[in-house]
């Protein structure tokens, strides 16, 4: 007797289920695209129990005819494709005719539906799967579709849900970033008759972006568009500065397709490199549109991942879509300045801030030497203002062969000297700059020392005396694997016997630091990071950068001051340090006026 039969066609929804219907989100997720396929503007969801009780998604879409209706509920039945050729080619959101064949298996569903141009709509009811009802009804055009007692009759599935507010989180991620791909439909969320999300329907995407994000959030943003023969990018990526804990603000979109994908998400990360603090995340909305042809959305359960026939270029072109985006736009934090007391100077806890100990000592003497070690002339030109940000210069040569970039990226500025021997102190049109000292060099040191190794052009000093370095056996097969490199990064050494070697030259921009300090960190974070040199160059680079850089305490000259800042106008990415910290901030002349009631 034969052991391989063929499955009952319910049995088979129930498995196709599994894959497809894992929560209530997914039914969600599965609606939606049904209502958008069907071109509607809009669409209401409303929800009961986090959407085990009820999920009803209403909307003003093309609606069905009686033979549709019925066989939308089959598996495999489908109008959006009808041969092999369409699935390679899919420009819709649904194609496989599955979703609602498995969650008709699962659930106890409703589906009343209208088009235009009938005069009553058709109404079907199905429970696991069985139909149970069908017949003409009165309705308005469009679908509504409800989906009751999810998981009714697979108790073992249902046991595998998450909390109410888990679920009910889930099913606000996908109306939000429908509503975010969608701003021409007007998007509207309603869990037990409360109304969570109105998201109406806007002609401007930054409008759309603030109904759900917030104002605040969204005047930000700043505006990406990139599009060359094969790709197409747009939406909006947050300053550096905006950056966030977690990355629940951050979303991509294929050809309309809410989609999850982590290669192109560290394309978007290496957009920022260098700009973005430790653990911070940046907000991002962006929408891909490819040939369709190059795309296969085909290959997850529940439509979240694609592949992308040329996903390396892909890739490299958000990558510059990105930091072209970062380097175009100007990304100085205002600061908004709010006294911590006011008031009542007789109050005595209202002193604390005038009896609290400097971090550094105030030491006059030494500030005022700082006036007169310098020529008279030498101060007179510091004071003399920067190039504006949008004027053009032509690339200045250094002894090092580097190319500054053309792009001036400050305003107007006039030095005022240094605070707290840990500030810059600027003036500008309309207010004044704070620059943090040790955030400002980092960046400037990152930045020659990247560009020097990328044009194999770095430049070295050689020790007056050979530093002799012992190391560790480990210590020795690192080095001897990453020899070739470590010459590029301008370390020139040679092996002095079996765990000795004799450090001959260093990198210039670095010789702050103590050479044999210098040369152990690199070595500890290629032995921690368990890599190649030069795949850890940015986290390597960003060290040394950050140990060699002025430290706040530092007392600098005015000539120190100004090579810092001169430096920093020329560098592609000014605002924040290679760690992601800002290095400086602004405070405008209203924001001054207004803390002195002068307006």
């Amino acid at each position: 007797m034969s052991k391989i039969s063929v499955l009952d066609e319910n049995l088979i929804n129930k498995i196709a289920a599994g894959e497809v219907v894992e929560r209530p989100a997914s039914v969600v997720k599965e609606l939606i695209e049904n209502s958008l396929d069907a071109r509607a503007t809009r669409i209401t969801i409303d929800i009961r129990d986090s959407g085990k009780k009820s999920i009803k998604v209403i909307d003003d879409g093309e609606g069905m005819d009686e033979d549709d209706a019925r066989n939308c509920v089959i598996r495999h039945a489908t109008s959006k494709i009808n041969s092999e050729d369409d699935l390679f080619s899919i420009q819709t959101l649904g194609f496989r005719g599955e979703a609602l064949a498995s969650v008709a298996a699962v659930s106890q569903l409703s589906i009343v539906t209208k088009k235009e141009e009938k005069l009553e709509g058709f109404n079907l009811v199905i429970e696991g799967g069985i139909l149970i009802n069908s017949g003409v009804i009165a309705a308005e055009r469009g679908t509504t579709i409800e989906v009751r007692n999810l998981f009714f009759n697979t108790p073992a599935r249902k046991k595998f849900l998450k909390t109410d507010s888990v679920e009910m989180r889930h099913i606000i991620d996908i109306v939000t970033n429908y509503s975010l791909a969608n701003k021409n439909v007007s998007f509207k969320l309603i869990h037990e008759g409360r109304e969570l999300l109105n998201s109406p329907a806007v002609e401007n995407q930054r409008n759309n972006l603030a109904s759900i994000y917030g104002a605040n959030v969204t005047k930000e943003l700043l505006l990406l568009n990139y599009k060359d023969e094969a790709i197409e990018i747009s939406g909006y990526i947050s300053k550096p500065y905006q950056s966030r804990n977690d990355k629940n603000q951050q979303v991509f979109f294929v050809n309309g397709r809410w989609i999850k994908s982590n290669d192109l998400s560290k394309a978007v990360y290496e957009g920022y490199r260098s700009l973005l603090f430790v653990n911070k995340h940046p907000i991002f909305v962006l929408n891909l549109k490819v040939d369709p042809k190059k795309i296969d959305v085909n290959v997850h359960p529940q439509k979240y991942e694609i592949k992308i026939e040329q996903n390396d270029q892909v890739k490299r072109v958000l990558t510059k879509a990105v930091n072209d985006t970062l380097k175009e736009n100007n990304l100085i934090p205002v600061l908004d300045v709010e006294f911590e007391q006011q008031g009542d100077f007789n109050n005595q806890n209202n002193l604390k801030f005038i009896k609290s100990r400097a971090k550094y000592d105030f030491e006059r003497s030494t500030q005022t030497v700082l006036e007169t070690k310098e020529k008279v002339s030498e101060i007179n030109n510091i004071q003399k203002t920067f190039v504006n940000v949008n004027e053009k210069v032509s690339p200045i040569k250094q002894e090092a062969g580097e190319i500054i970039s053309e792009t001036i990226k400050f305003p107007n500025i006039r030095f005022l000297g240094q605070v707290h021997k840990t500030f810059f102190v600027a003036e500008t049109l309309d207010g004044v700059f704070f620059i943090d000292q040790h955030a400002a060099h980092e960046r400037v040191m990152y930045e020659k020392f990247m560009r020097q190794l990328l044009d194999e052009k770095v430049s070295i000093q050689g020790l007056l005396k050979s530093e002799v370095i012992e190391l560790s056996l480990q210590d020795m097969s690192v080095l001897e694997e990453e020899r070739e490199d470590l010459n590029k990064f301008g370390f020139n050494f040679e092996i002095f016997g079996e765990k000795t070697i004799l450090l001959k030259t260093i990198p210039v921009i670095f010789n702050r630091l103590q050479p044999k300090e210098m040369f152990h960190s690199l070595l500890n974070d290629l032995i921690e990071g368990n890599n190649s040199l030069m795949s850890l160059k940015e986290t390597i680079i960003t060290r040394i950068a950050c140990r060699a850089a002025v430290m706040a305490g530092d007392e600098l000259t005015n000539m120190e001051i100004k090579n810092i800042i001169g430096e920093l106008q020329k560098c592609e990415h000014p605002y924040t340090c290679a760690h992601g910290r800002p290095t400086m901030f602004k405070t405008t002349v209203n924001e001054l006026e207004k803390k002195f009631r002068r307006c």
